[in-house]
């Protein structure tokens, strides 16, 4: 019987070797197909440690997360998230793997997280965002000059310092405010770029002090836009004078203007932020003066590029609804102080606890329009909880991405209509019944990142927008351009793309215009700010 088998199998080797003389084509393509697919499904499933995050695999293996990534950017993980209802995952990509994380409570985890860094990708995007030269990017890489810039950053945005620039930028929003139209209203046909516009200037005034090189400049504020319009293409960094030309040539003329300001030491006037004159003197004290204006061309866009759209949001929310204004006039109204010669006074301090609904509508549009994506480097392996039980091991040398649009919008945290502006959402209604949903909300609340990168800027932004809003609602009557509420509505949010964090309006606002006029008896009114 062995025999018989023997001979069988002979046969059977005979005949392949046989066919495969006949049809070598045929049985190399199907080699070529098999060792692909366990090539694909090798690159598709990455070693994973049974400690680590589950894998989300793509539904196209290897290049599935990088094509979702490409198309809808930060949106690809609210996609994701849609799908898959993952706390936690790894996704593979190209035969690596990137970390992304859900669930709120280990997202403020991670950011409080030593081993989760984000110093890295300050240095890895220096170079691509800033044009610097090959000489300063080493000093970048190799020295400690990142972690003392850092550290200047936190210190020279302590109370004092946010105060002096809380001042110089309203001194000017109080300055454009009183120009407004008293007999006549100002029309704005676009309500979007006239913000832009008034708060760029207030927030490089606060910034850069008697010697702005922006102020009187239109063309550079324009470009201040344009940049940070196209900084994806650059960041990109393929030919970017060819495939981001306009943002390339508007980067190269900012920072020629920089230039010429730091070079002439006007970082060191008195008025100017103390976080310039601190970045500039690390920046120099590591031999990089030449070039200090290519690098702050970085503090000059991210003081601009959230905070402005924010503002517009939250103003363009508010006059939607003429109800919600009649409801903030009459809660600001005792906020301020109202002294002689006309003179109002607004505590910027105070509206937080003066003005809950005025506050609450602020961080509601923040809300809605932040789609940040925070991102760590895992600097040693670390294991983070859920607090449920579970543990997760993150893997030194990896990458962490949290996104703040996923968090933004948890159905069981905000409710049913978490896609709806809810001026009401953010006043803590108190109480133990009320307890857990107050925490969740404050948990799942991220536009800021956290742990020890919390945005710096944030109460800058809160004393600039809270201030120009009482304002507005306190001596001034703002409609619409055309007086018609029923076609008055709030623009469409463009998606956001990785290199911004709040959504803008699509066409920049277009449409979207406005009347504003003194109101009676406030056309002499002289405003005035504490903070």
């Amino acid at each position: 019987m062995a025999q018989n088998v023997t001979t069988a199998s002979n046969g059977f080797l005979s005949f392949v070797a046989e066919d495969v003389k006949q049809s070598p084509a045929r049985y190399l393509t199907g080699l070529a197909l098999i060792l692909s697919v366990i090539f694909l499904q090798k690159l598709s499933s990455p070693g994973l440690d049974e400690r680590e995050p589950p894998l989300l695999k793509p539904s196209i293996p290897v290049i599935g997360h990088l094509i979702g990534m490409a198309k809808h950017h930060g949106g690809y993980f609210q996609i994701l998230f849609d799908k898959t209802r993952a706390r936690i995952g790894t996704l593979p990509i190209l035969g690596g793997k990137l970390y992304i994380i859900f669930e709120p409570s280990m997202v403020q985890s991670a950011y409080r997280n030593k081993n989760l860094a984000f110093e890295p990708f300050a240095v890895e995007f220096a170079q691509r965002e800033l044009a610097i030269s090959n000489e300063s990017a080493r000093i970048v890489r190799e020295t400690n000059l990142v972690p003392d810039f850092f550290s200047v950053i936190t210190k020279s945005m302590a109370g004092e310092y946010t105060h002096r620039m809380n001042a110089n930028a309203l001194k000017y929003v109080s300055k454009e405010l009183e120009t407004l139209g008293s007999s006549e209203p100002l029309k704005i046909p676009n309500m979007y770029l006239w913000v832009r516009d008034m708060m760029t200037i207030a927030t490089t005034e606060a910034l850069y002090g008697p010697d702005n090189p922006i102020k009187g400049n239109p063309g550079l504020m324009e470009d201040l836009w344009t940049f940070e319009a196209g900084l994806t293409g650059i960041l990109l960094n393929v030919f970017p004078s060819i495939t981001a030309r306009a943002a390339h040539y508007a980067r190269a003329r900012l920072q020629a203007a920089l230039g010429k300001y730091y070079g002439a030491m006007k970082d060191q006037h008195e008025d100017a932020a103390q976080i310039v004159k601190s970045r500039a003197t690390v920046l120099r004290s590591y031999g990089i003066g030449a070039e200090v204006g290519n690098f702050e061309l970085a503090l000059l866009h991210v003081s601009t590029a959230n905070t402005i759209p924010t503002l517009f949001w939250f103003m363009a929310q508010i006059y939607a609804r003429p109800e919600l204004v009649s409801r903030l006039r009459e809660e600001v109204v005792p906020a301020a102080q109202y002294g002689d010669d006309n003179e109002v006074t607004i505590d910027i301090t105070t509206l937080d606890q003066k003005c809950p609904l005025l506050v609450s509508c602020y961080r509601e549009a923040i809300r809605l329009s932040n789609q940040t994506v925070g991102n760590r480097r895992v600097m040693e392996d670390t294991t983070i909880s859920d607090g449920k039980g579970n543990s997760y091991l993150l893997k030194k040398g990896l990458n962490v991405q949290m996104s703040a649009q996923v968090l933004h919008t948890l159905h069981s945290v905000w409710g049913n209509d978490v896609m709806e502006f809810d001026p009401e959402r953010f006043i803590e209604k108190g109480g133990k019944e009320n307890l857990q949903s107050d925490r969740a909300k404050r948990t799942s609340f991220a536009p800021f990142g956290g742990g020890r990168h919390l945005c710096p800027g944030r109460n800058f932004a809160f004393a600039e927008n809270l201030g120009l809003m009482t304002s507005l609602l306190l001596g001034f009557d703002v409609a619409p351009l055309n007086q018609d509420y029923a076609t008055f509505k709030v623009p469409t949010m463009k998606a956001c793309v990785f290199s911004e964090a709040a959504g803008k309006p699509e066409k920049e606002g277009e449409g979207f215009g406005v009347q504003i006029q003194k109101k009676k008896g406030w056309e002499k009114t002289k405003w005035r700010f504490v903070s």
